[in-house]
């Protein structure tokens, strides 16, 4: 048997006796059979696209002067669809996996260790043994070379697109890497919310339902208040038909690699088409001021040069985040939203809708009881947002808690293909930890106002995840830089740093009128901060940051509005902090050492009660508790 010989194994099968049991494939309608997708990657060499272009010349045919629309589409998208299928063809579904990609190469390496095994079987020589023997380990020894291949590779483009901060090809890229999940149908609560369906006909009936009733609701909006709505003038040239500059600039605007519609065209067929193809086609209150410096918060005192500003709501998609100075303004919002919403047929799910306090330095306020339609809205300690943990206190504890557990269950992942794998280098499996275990750990990094005990925590996991990569137990007493130096890795706070100062940079080059940027520069209208050591802020810490790599404070924003300079400055910076970093720390971990060597005075403390001497008083206190307590 040949794959007994793969697996390296004495074991050959003589006789076997097998039982398949197959089964008829279920029936798909043709509503319900997939389209497949078109390879449009291809579609970047410019040979196939102008091989594309002539193509939909050949294929395109005039149509009929008294032609519908349809029948316009209808002829475009057939003319589309036979171009494509002879110059790019589909994509074929393949497993993303090391030995998949390079089974060629596998299988040459198998075929000679087979041709071997069949001689030493035949004429069974010494010869012939100790060749087979070598052949052996050269496959072995092959399939190793190209699985480490296959994994550095992969890690190289991973961090190539963090770096690019090209998310759809990053999470696309992280995907492949972790596998295949497997599906499950979770429970759904039915309309009475005591009973959970568990069978799939009940779910996708549930959610019928649902979207029936959400989506049929009869919206009775009055007509005084769609008097009463300010209107925008009417743009008459909408109703025109658009043009072919309008349709370039459309077709620019959108991003590629989208999922096509029912017909089954995606854009990039429409981008490449060329001109032929397009003929055929159919609160809270803010001060701020920019001048001055980021740093020069006195300048905010100023009544005549301040611009103040409201902020009302903070609205991404579908979610919706209201802030309010008091009860009374967030209940207020809320009303006014929620009436807003029923006027014109939507519904605010009030199941959904959290309520999350910040109180006051030193202040623990009550409930406020937020309601809507007469549902008490729950009142939470932490909330997750576009993918941070807010929480009452104006920290990023819960947050960095959180990412710790996001990469730990990236690394659980991981750990049986890459990890834990003895075919893969040292280098490669670095690699790896880098482009998507720490990548996971420090997202939105940029944004942090860490103290030193969230440093310290990031830093432990790093520390310990390389120290279970490179297998240094914890008998070797290796430091932090010796481990950090056998992996050629930056520690996490400088890459921390790194992040926060190019985020930086780049808000100080948007226009004005954003709202990163106001942020930045502008404080609360009302309210003080108490004295004493108050709760750091993102602004205190960039410029520690920029005394730490260097960086003049009062000029960094001359230096930012260069891109490649302040690229190179932050490169500079961050190399000359890691050194000094590094520096640090051996010389304080060389003071621990002198200052155990050095011999230790004689006790002089005597305990009352024994012959026994102390050096600190601590230490007589303690033994007094433990060995002479008193008699009750």
């Amino acid at each position: 048997m040949p794959g007994a010989d793969d697996c390296w194994t004495d074991h050959r099968l003589l006789i076997s006796r097998l039982n398949f049991k197959t089964q008829r494939p279920p029936r798909r309608t043709p509503d319900s059979i997939p389209h497949r997708r078109f390879d449009c990657d291809k579609l970047r060499n410019p040979q196939l696209a102008q091989n594309f272009r002539e193509a939909c010349e050949r294929h395109l045919v005039d149509p009929v002067d008294q032609a519908s629309v349809e029948d316009h589409w209808t002829t475009l998208r057939d003319a589309m669809t036979r171009a494509a299928e002879e110059t790019i063809g589909f994509v074929s579904k393949k497993n993303q996996d090391w030995f998949e990609e390079n089974d060629g190469t596998i299988s040459l390496l198998i075929e000679v260790k087979r041709q071997t095994r069949l001689i030493l079987e035949n004429q069974p020589t010494a010869e012939n043994k100790r060749t087979h023997k070598q052949a052996v380990a050269d496959c072995q020894r092959g399939i190793r070379e190209v699985q480490n291949t296959w994994w550095q590779r992969k890690a190289a483009d991973i961090q190539n697109y963090a770096d690019q901060r090209d998310l759809r090809r990053f999470y696309a890229a992280t995907k492949e890497v972790f596998g295949s999940t497997r599906s499950s149908v979770g429970g759904l609560k039915d309309v009475d919310g005591a009973t959970t369906i568990t069978d799939s006909k009940g779910i996708l009936s549930r959610w019928k339902s649902h979207f029936e009733n959400l989506l049929n609701d009869q919206a009775n909006t009055p007509n005084d208040l769609i008097r009463m709505t300010p209107q925008y003038p009417v743009r008459h040239w909408m109703s025109l038909p658009p043009s072919i500059q309008d349709f370039d600039k459309a077709i620019k605007c959108m991003k590629p690699g989208k999922a096509p519609g029912p017909d089954n065209i995606p854009l990039e067929l429409l981008t490449h088409g060329g001109p032929e193809l397009r003929n055929h086609t159919p609160t809270i209150d803010l001060q701020f001021r920019m001048d001055g410096g980021v740093f020069n918060l006195a300048q905010l005192r100023a009544k005549t040069k301040t611009t103040k500003t409201l902020l009302r709501e903070m609205q991404y998609a579908d979610d919706n985040a209201t802030p309010g100075q008091t009860a009374e303004d967030l209940q207020r919002t809320a009303t006014i939203y929620n009436t807003v919403y029923e006027r014109f047929g939507m519904q605010v799910n009030t199941d959904k809708t959290k309520v999350l306090i910040q109180h006051p330095p030193g202040q623990i306020l009550p409930n406020i009881n937020t309601t809507i339609n007469e549902h008490t809205l729950e009142e939470v300690d932490q909330f997750s947002y576009l993918g941070s943990i807010l929480t009452f206190t104006p920290t990023c504890k819960k947050d960095v808690e959180n990412r710790i557990r996001a990469a730990h269950s990236a690394y659980g992942r991981l750990s049986c293909h890459v990890f834990n794998n003895h075919a893969l280098t040292m280098a490669t499996k670095i690699m790896v930890f880098q482009a998507i275990v720490l990548s996971t750990l420090l997202y939105a990094c940029q944004t942090w106002t860490l103290y030193r005990s969230d440093i310290q925590s990031l830093e432990c996991f790093q520390q310990y995840k390389l120290r279970q990569i490179l297998k240094i137990p914890w008998e070797c007493h290796a430091t932090n830089v010796a481990v950090l130096n056998q992996a050629s890795v930056t520690s996490v706070e400088a890459t921390i740093i790194h992040h926060r100062l190019r985020w930086a940079g780049h808000v100080q080059r948007m226009e004005p009128f954003r709202l990163p940027k106001i942020m930045l520069y502008c404080e609360l209208a009302n309210g003080t901060r108490p004295r004493g050591a108050p709760k750091l802020r993102y602004k205190d810490q960039l410029k520690r940051t920029l005394a730490l790599t260097n960086i003049d404070p009062s000029s960094w924003e001359q230096t930012a509005r260069d891109r490649a300079t302040w690229r190179r400055a932050v490169h500079h910076g961050t190399t000359a902090f890691e050194e000094k970093r590094k520096e640090n720390e051996e010389a304080k971990r060389r003071r621990r050492r002198e200052r155990q060597e050095q011999p230790r005075p004689p006790p002089t403390l005597p305990c009352e009660l024994c012959p026994r001497l102390f050096h600190h008083r601590l230490g007589l206190l303690s033994h007094i508790r433990h060995k002479h307590p008193p008699r009750r």
